[in-house]
């Protein structure tokens, strides 16, 4: 299955982030699909700005170890499934409540990070040129 946002719903994300608001109270009103697709362009402008701002120094592991580890949240919650089933992929269709749980707290770890790059390339002068 296919879970990408449609250009329009991109640019209003990427719009939101740039003015600092927060995004995650937008994963109660998307669809099951949408949800997913939120989380996969959140991972990829968060990674490129990340490229941007870190050089060669960036890892994905600067943004996923402020997240909570999968047996910590699945623990917490209560749940039996295998950890390899606890992916949004998988999970937000057999259960959808913690799912969404997880998610949100994975897009609010990114979008803290994203807004850090941001003010790091906001402080560069040809940044605020294009943006501003």
């Amino acid at each position: 299955l296919h879970y990408i946002l449609r250009t329009s719903e991109k640019l209003a994300i990427l719009q939101r982030l740039l003015n600092g608001q927060n995004i995650t109270e937008m994963i109660d009103r998307l669809d099951n699909r949408d949800v997913i697709g939120l989380q996969k362009f959140l991972w990829e402008i968060t990674a490129e700005f990340g490229i941007i701002c870190r050089k060669k120094n960036f890892s994905r592991k600067e943004i996923t170890r402020k997240m909570t580890p999968t047996s910590q949240f699945q623990k917490q919650h209560g749940c039996t499934e295998r950890s390899y089933h606890c992916k949004a992929t998988q999970c937000i269709h057999t259960h959808s409540e913690c799912a969404r749980m997880k998610i949100k707290e994975q897009i609010q770890v990114m979008t803290e990070s994203l807004h850090e790059y941001l003010k790091v390339e906001r402080k560069n002068e040809l940044f605020e040129a294009v943006i501003g």
